[in-house]
């Protein structure tokens, strides 16, 4: 534990990698910590280190940005628990505070987890999966909100509105090569209208935004999704008309995995067309027995309505 010193709240800056995004606080989504801080004072101190070559800033805040900004708020002092920690101590420390919030959205957690994968401080996702003691699918989960493209998280009022399970069947349609232009199309208008809809309104339209137009032409290639025996998605098998793609996620794959993977699949086309059926002892053996292939078709049949079902 460090100790505790009381600090003026405009001589403290977060560190550059909260993963809060502090631009959507206000006083409307702090007013309970507000009312707080007012009656009882602050309960609980900010975590941070101090500065010595920094002419407008004393203290930096690992974490705390509420707390940070209501203190600036009231003009209050701000209590700052000092502790010295590397880099990975702070993000680990910082992580588990936040996962314990409710009010800190899987999108920013997302996007903190691709900073720190874009800045280096963990090779791989793996190494984020095992340092932070979390399933590699919920991981995957985060990153995968975090890649959602500016004019999706514009049409919401604030990022933080996004559910997890609405910005995964987001991610889903913009995969889709015909869903991908009308929901985008549509996030455009949402943006510009004057007055906002409400996050459910947003998600209900973006996501209907390809099934009430045009039936297009063709039908969008269908993906085969691959699982582990949990249930996890590890890739995708698209059909096209002239080829087969294999869609891995970008963030669980390293440059020896993908040497390996050029290396099989080569091994693969090379190889005889009538040993095929003898090529299942070479495969993975949780892809070879328990892997299941699902088809958009067989994710509809005898289900609620998704857009229903994620609102309920």
């Amino acid at each position: 534990m460090g100790h505790v010193v009381l600090a003026n709240p405009f001589r403290c800056r977060l560190w550059d990698f909260h993963d809060r995004l502090d631009v959507y606080l206000d006083e409307s989504n702090c007013r309970a910590e507000i009312a707080s801080f007012s009656k009882h004072g602050q309960l609980i101190p900010v975590l941070g280190r101090r500065l010595a070559s920094d002419r407008d800033y004393d203290f930096e805040l690992y974490l705390g940005a509420r707390r940070l900004f209501v203190a600036r708020h009231l003009k209050c002092e701000l209590a700052v628990e000092i502790r010295e920690l590397t880099t990975r101590d702070a993000l680990v420390a910082m992580d588990v505070e936040n996962r314990q919030r409710a009010d800190v959205s899987p999108y920013e957690r997302g996007l903190s987890y691709s900073r720190w994968l874009r800045a280096g401080l963990f090779k791989s996702q793996d190494e984020i999966v095992q340092c932070l003691h979390q399933s590699a699918s919920q991981v995957s989960r985060l990153l995968r909100m975090a890649r959602l493209p500016a004019v999706i998280v514009g049409a919401f009022t604030s990022p933080r509105d996004i559910r997890e399970a609405w910005g995964l069947e987001i991610a889903d349609a913009l995969d889709d090569t015909y869903r991908r232009q009308l929901t985008i199309n549509k996030a455009r208008a949402i943006a510009k209208r004057e007055s906002k809809s409400s996050p459910e309104d947003v998600y209900r339209e973006l996501l209907s935004a390809s099934v009430n137009g045009r039936k297009p032409r063709a039908a969008a290639p269908h993906d085969d999704v691959v699982k582990d025996d949990r249930g996890n998605p590890l890739f995708r098998i698209r059909k096209l008309r002239n080829y087969v793609g294999l869609l891995l996620p970008v963030d669980s794959v390293s440059e020896e995995k993908m040497s390996r993977i050029r290396l099989e699949v080569s091994s693969i086309l090379h190889s005889p067309a009538d040993s095929a059926a003898g090529m299942s002892h070479r495969a993975p053996r949780h892809l070879d027995r328990r892997a299941h292939h699902v088809t958009r078709g067989e994710q509809g049949q005898g289900r609620q309505d998704p857009i229903e079902s994620r609102l309920s």
